[in-house]
C-alpha cells in the first residue's frame, strides 16, 4: 500500500504515545503485575474465611440460618466448648481456631495488614516520583515475593499478621505505581478500554483456581510468591522507564533514547528527527518556567480549590468504593453457595461491565468517565437497597438466593468505579504531583480497606445496618463526583502546575512565562499516512 504524507501538529507529548507494539509490551507487563496485586489484596478472602459450626454439643444447626444466627445460638450454649466445623479453604481461621466472637481478631488482623498497603502507597509514590516507575515497582515485585515466603512458614496469628503487613506494604506501593506507568505509556484515546480490559477483574477468576488447587492459606502464599517472578523478569528486559518521567527530571537525552527504542520497537521511527528533539526541549522548557523547582509534596495537592477538590471527591469515592467492595470480599464466606464460585462470579460480571462500558467509551463520545462512575454507583443502591428491604421485611431466608446475587453485583461494579476514579485523577493531576495525587488516593482507598471488615461488625446490632451504611456512602459518592469533577474524556494529560499566583500557601508572585516568538511553536512534522490502492 503506498504512502502519502499529512501533516501532524503535536499539542503535547500525549501526541507521540500511539498505538503499537511496544504499548502490548506495556499492557503484558500491567497483566503480569496485577495478579501479584490481586494475590495480595484478595488473600485474606481465603486465608481469613470462618468456618461455618454445623454442631456443638449434640445439637445441629439448620442450613438455612446464617452464620450470624449460628453464632447467637453458640452463645445461648454455655457447654459448647469443641463446635464440629465445615469449610470450604483451610484458612488461618481454621488452622487457630478463630470462630464466632474469636473470629473478629482474624478481621482486626486484616485491617491491620492493611495499614501496610497505607504506608506503601505513601513511600513508593514518593519513590516513584524520585527515582523512576520501573525501579519503584522491580523493588515491590521482589519485596511481595520474599514476603510471601515469610507468610508461608509463620505459626499463629501475630507472626501471620506481621508477615502480612510486609506484603501488602509492597503491594500498596506496587499499586500506587503501576496505574501511573501506565497512564503514562498508553495512547489518551485508549486509556479507558485499556485499563477496562487489562484490571483486575478477569483476575479474580484466575486466583479463585489458585485458591481451589491450595486448598490451604500456606501453600496459597507460596503460590503467590511464584506468581510474581514473570513480572520481574518481563519488567526487566521489555519495559523502559518513563519518558514523561525522565523529562520532568531533565533527563532529556535518556528520555530521548527510550522513546527511540519505543518507537522502534513499534514501528514508528517516522516521529524521530530534529523536529521531535525541539519538542523534548520545549517541553523541558515549559515545565522549567512554570514549575516550582524541587520535589513536590503532598502538601501540593492542595495548592489551589481546583485541586483540593479533585483530591477530597476522589480520594472519597476510593474510601467509600472499598468500605464496599472488600467489606463484601472479606465477608464472602457468609455468602450462600461455594466460596470459589462466588469470587469467579465476581470476576466474570466486573470483567463483563468493564468491556461493555469499555467498548462504550471508545465508541460512543458522549459516555464518559462521569457516566461510567455514576452508573456503576446507581446499580450499587438498587441490589443493596434489595438486600436492606429484605432484611426489613425478615424474608433473607427465603430470599437468601436473590440476596447472594445483589450483593455480588453491588461488590462487582465497584471495578469500573475504581477504574474510573483512577483515570479521573491521572487526568486531573499534573505531572509532578501525578504519582504522588494517585499514591493519596490509594491512601484512602486502603483506608477504606482498613474500614470495611469493622462495618460488618454492625451486623451485631441488625443484619441488614452494614448495607444501609454502604447505600449511604454511594449517595454520598454519586453527588459529589457528578457536580464537582468535570468530564475528562478526550482531555491532554495536564503536564504543568497551575501558576503559583493561583497557590493557597504561596503569595502572589509574577511567574515567567514563555515568550511567544516563532522559537516557541509547535514545529510541524512529516507523518506518513497509509492509503488503501
Amino acid at each position: 500500500m503506498p504512502k502519502t504524507k499529512a501533516a501532524f501538529v503535536p499539542q503535547g507529548l500525549d501526541d507521540y504515545i500511539i498505538m503499537g507494539r511496544y504499548v502490548i509490551f506495556v499492557c503484558i507487563a500491567a497483566e503480569l503485575l496485577i495478579l501479584p496485586q490481586v494475590s495480595a489484596m484478595f488473600y485474606m478472602i481465603y486465608a481469613g474465611a470462618a468456618p461455618r459450626v454445623v454442631s456443638c454439643a449434640g445439637q445441629h444447626f439448620d442450613e438455612l440460618l446464617e452464620g450470624k444466627e449460628i453464632c447467637f445460638k453458640l452463645e445461648e450454649m454455655p457447654n459448647c466448648t469443641h463446635p464440629d466445623f465445615r469449610y470450604q479453604f483451610k484458612s488461618v481461621n481454621v488452622e487457630w481456631k478463630y470462630f464466632c466472637k474469636t473470629s473478629k481478631l482474624v478481621k482486626n488482623s486484616i485491617s491491620i495488614q492493611m495499614l501496610g498497603a497505607i504506608v506503601g502507597s505513601i513511600t513508593f509514590g514518593q519513590i516513584s516520583d524520585s527515582f523512576g516507575r520501573k525501579i519503584g515497582s522491580q523493588i515491590a515485585l521482589i519485596g511481595m515475593m520474599l514476603s510471601w515466603l515469610i507468610v508461608a512458614k509463620t505459626e499463629d496469628l501475630f507472626q501471620f499478621t506481621i508477615a502480612r503487613v510486609i506484603t501488602a506494604f509492597f503491594a500498596g506501593g506496587s499499586i500506587s505505581i503501576i496505574n501511573v506507568f501506565i497512564m503514562e505509556n498508553i495512547p489518551k484515546k485508549h486509556r479507558m478500554w485499556i485499563n477496562m480490559l487489562i484490571t483486575w477483574s478477569p483476575n479474580m477468576p484466575v486466583y479463585a483456581f489458585l485458591a481451589y488447587l491450595a486448598e490451604s492459606w500456606d501453600r496459597l502464599a507460596l503460590i503467590n510468591a511464584l506468581v510474581c517472578i514473570p513480572g520481574i523478569v518481563f519488567f526487566q528486559f521489555f519495559i523502559h522507564e518513563s519518558p514523561r518521567w525522565l523529562i520532568t527530571k531533565g533527563k532529556l537525552e535518556e528520555a530521548k533514547q527510550v522513546l527511540h527504542k519505543q518507537f522502534k520497537t513499534s514501528k514508528q521511527e517516522y516521529l524521530m528527527g530534529e523536529e521531535f528533539d525541539d519538542i523534548l526541549h520545549l517541553e523541558y522548557t515549559r515545565a522549567v518556567q512554570k514549575q516550582k523547582k524541587g520535589q513536590y509534596s503532598y502538601l501540593h495537592l492542595f495548592a489551589t480549590s481546583h485541586l483540593a477538590i479533585t483530591t477530597v471527591v476522589l480520594a472519597f469515592s476510593y474510601c467509600a468504593t472499598s468500605v464496599i467492595n472488600y467489606g463484601v470480599l472479606f465477608n464472602m464466606e457468609k455468602l450462600s453457595g461455594s466460596i470459589y464460585w462466588n469470587s469467579v462470579y465476581t470476576g466474570i460480571i466486573r470483567y463483563f461491565c468493564n468491556i461493555t462500558f469499555g467498548y462504550a467509551d471508545l465508541k460512543f463520545a458522549r459516555i464518559g468517565r462521569k457516566f461510567i462512575h455514576t452508573s456503576g454507583l446507581v446499580v450499587i443502591l438498587v441490589s443493596l437497597s434489595f438486600v436492606v428491604i429484605s432484611y426489613a421485611l425478615h424474608i433473607n431466608h427465603e430470599t437468601k438466593e436473590l440476596i447472594r446475587y445483589s450483593i455480588l453485583i453491588a461488590s462487582s461494579m465497584t471495578s469500573q468505579i475504581y477504574i474510573a476514579n483512577g483515570i479521573v485523577g491521572n487526568e486531573l493531576f499534573p505531572t509532578p504531583i501525578r504519582t504522588i495525587g494517585y499514591s493519596f488516593l490509594q491512601l484512602w482507598n486502603r483506608i477504606g480497606v482498613v474500614v470495611s471488615p469493622f462495618v460488618f461488625y454492625l451486623a451485631d446490632y441488625w443484619l441488614g445496618l452494614p448495607f444501609l451504611v454502604m447505600i449511604l456512602l454511594s449517595f454520598i459518592d454519586t453527588f459529589s463526583f457528578e457536580c464537582l469533577l468535570p468530564e475528562t474524556k478526550g482531555k491532554h494529560l495536564v503536564e504543568h502546575m497551575p501558576p503559583k499566583n493561583e497557590w493557597f500557601f504561596k503569595k502572589p508572585e509574577q511567574i515567567l512565562e514563555l515568550v511567544e516568538d516563532p522559537s516557541n511553536q509547535r514545529p510541524v512534522i512529516e507523518t506518513p499516512v497509509v492509503t488503501q490502492p
